[in-house]
């Protein structure tokens, strides 16, 4: 197996789990790919780990939510990345270990593993500050919750979340105005709402 089937495996992987446990996490997926793509480039970041880390980054997350744990998706994810990546011969350990780190650091850190977890960390805030991710996600929790309020306060949780992980000078230039603007609706949006 090379580097290239490896990306397949992961990204194969991932869309089979969000198949089975919630296919309304395929956009999301998508979103924080291309963005992972596009800011590999520009950091100049192995765009092959990149992809392996954003399709495992979250592989878990349907199943944990599934399972009413989603706060164990990052382990969950983790383990699922360390068994996928035994006997892979293509990568050296470090490679490997970076993957890794990217998976268990994609929430933020304050110091990142490597150029490639930084900007791991960073592509996932677009599905959560970015208007697509933003609106796409709420629709999600309206499917999810069927009561505004809830869905208020989840969808303020990962907007602040995201902003606050946000690193990259670029993903901030990005996503900054599109952070002002979310905050700025949901606080009228909750004014409206008591």
């Amino acid at each position: 197996m090379d580097i290239k089937d490896l990306v397949v495996k992961a990204d194969n992987f991932n869309r089979e789990e969000i198949k089975k446990y919630n296919p309304d996490m395929k956009y999301l997926y998508e979103i924080s790919l291309n963005a992972g793509i596009r800011l590999a480039k520009k950091y100049k970041a192995d765009e092959n780990i990149v992809k392996i880390a954003i399709a495992m980054m979250d592989s878990k997350l349907p199943e944990a939510t599934h399972i009413g744990a989603p706060k164990q998706h990052i382990s969950m994810s983790s383990d699922a990345t360390k068994e996928m990546l035994k006997g892979i011969e293509c990568l050296s350990e470090h490679e490997k270990e970076n993957i890794i780190k990217c998976v268990e650091q994609h929430h933020g850190v304050d110091k990142f593993f490597s150029i490639e977890s930084e900007v791991v960390a960073n592509a996932d805030c677009y599905k959560f500050v970015s208007p697509k991710g933003v609106l796409y996600y709420s629709s999600m929790l309206g499917r999810r919750f069927h009561d505004f309020k809830k869905e208020l306060e989840q969808l303020e949780f990962k907007l602040n979340e995201k902003h606050n992980t946000i690193s990259l000078p670029l993903v901030k230039k990005e996503l900054e105005q599109y952070y002002e603007f979310f905050q700025k609706s949901i606080d009228e949006a909750k004014k409206d709402n008591n």
